[in-house]
């Protein structure tokens, strides 16, 4: 049995009756549009409907079904056949509308996942504290603040004054409250808003080491730094570095005149692992280069341009200079590997040494 048999059946039924489509439709608790599509060999009836849709048209079950109202002669259509054929159709039509149900409910869930997920990864927050650094790439600028054991990478956005904010000032750090919006995975955002608290920064607990001596000539550049001859290293605090072996430091380097060391301070290095002496950029004068404790920028190059020192913050560093700036960790393990590597067994030197001593 096909739906168009089927429906021009129910329709001459309904006719015969003197029933409109509504009539028909109120009778089975169904729309007048359930029973146009019937009519129309669009759609079965469901199975449920079969048993009321026959008592409508004054038919049995199994007369509905054969699409006759007589008993079904040899050779003519079973009304069992057709009742399955039905059965089918409705099975199919439920089991789309039991996955659309199944469908719209994983879209909710997993919206509601996306919505967690982004609400966990991302902050917004107003801050308080100090700028660690400033730059300007491609036309973009960047604040750059501490969080935990990073550097948090803020664009500015909005109405943020980035040539009127100044890390320090003549009384120390200057403390700024900065609206932002920053992701936990990558440590980078933007800053909406920047405005001065202030408040001054009270810097770090240091232990105070106050020493100092005097920097060897580069023998390629015949200068100390930046093409002065007399200048000189101060150590001003150390402190163990949070997040790995060894420590940080802090370090005036100052220019003498013949006289006295320190006749100007040119530049103060904080929370610095190493720094090392070198002509970086091969303009025959040397600079200063700092592995920092930051992993997102690890080194910073001071230079004397024009009398005044500039601040460059390049992500890497040819490996000449890289060399120079281990820490004194990195060299033992270096070199522990290096003698591994030539099957030397440490314990055992080690052993010969004491007894040596001995």
């Amino acid at each position: 049995m096909n739906k168009e048999r089927l429906g021009t059946f129910i329709s001459d039924c309904r006719r015969e009756l003197g029933l409109t489509q509504q009539e028909l439709a109120e009778q089975v608790h169904v729309t007048n549009k359930a029973v146009s599509k019937w009519e129309r060999g669009l759609s079965y009836p469901d199975v449920t409907l079969l048993e009321p849709l026959a008592s409508a048209l004054g038919l049995r079950v199994e007369e509905l079904m054969a699409c006759r109202r007589r008993a079904v002669p040899s050779g003519e259509e079973d009304p069992m056949k057709n009742l399955l054929t039905i059965s089918d159709d409705s099975l199919r039509r439920e089991r789309r509308r039991s996955w659309s149900r199944v469908g719209a409910v994983l879209a909710l869930v997993i919206a509601a996942a996306l919505v967690i997920a982004y609400s966990a990864l991302y902050v917004t927050e107003t801050r308080t504290q100090e700028l660690v650094l400033k730059e300007t790439v491609d036309g973009v600028n960047y604040f750059y603040v501490q969080e935990g054991d990073h550097l948090l990478k803020l664009r500015c956005e909005g109405d943020v004054d980035f040539d009127g904010t100044v890390m320090e000032d003549g009384y120390g750090e200057v403390v700024y409250a900065l609206e932002c919006r920053w992701n936990r995975l990558t440590y980078e955002g933007t800053v909406t808003a920047c405005a001065e608290t202030g408040m001054m920064g009270i810097g770090r607990e240091m232990n105070q080491v106050g020493s100092a001596m005097g920097l060897d000539y580069n023998m390629e550049t015949r200068d100390a730094l930046f093409g002065y001859y007399n200048a000189t290293v101060e150590y001003r605090h150390i402190y163990p570095y949070p997040i790995g072996d060894g420590f940080l430091f802090t370090y005036n380097f100052w220019r003498g005149d013949g006289e006295t060391w320190n006749a100007e301070l040119l530049v103060t290095v904080r929370d610095c692992l190493t720094f090392t002496t070198a002509d970086w950029d091969g303009d025959g004068v040397t600079e200063l280069l700092v592995r920092t404790r930051w992993p997102e920028k690890p080194y910073t190059v001071y230079d004397m341009v024009d009398g005044a020192v500039t601040e460059t913050w390049p992500d890497t560093l040819d490996p000449e200079f890289t060399e120079h700036l281990l820490t004194a960790s990195e060299r033992q393990e270096r070199l522990q590997e290096q003698l591994r590597r030539e099957g030397v067994d440490l314990e055992t030197e080690r052993a010969a040494s004491d007894d040596f001593v001995l």
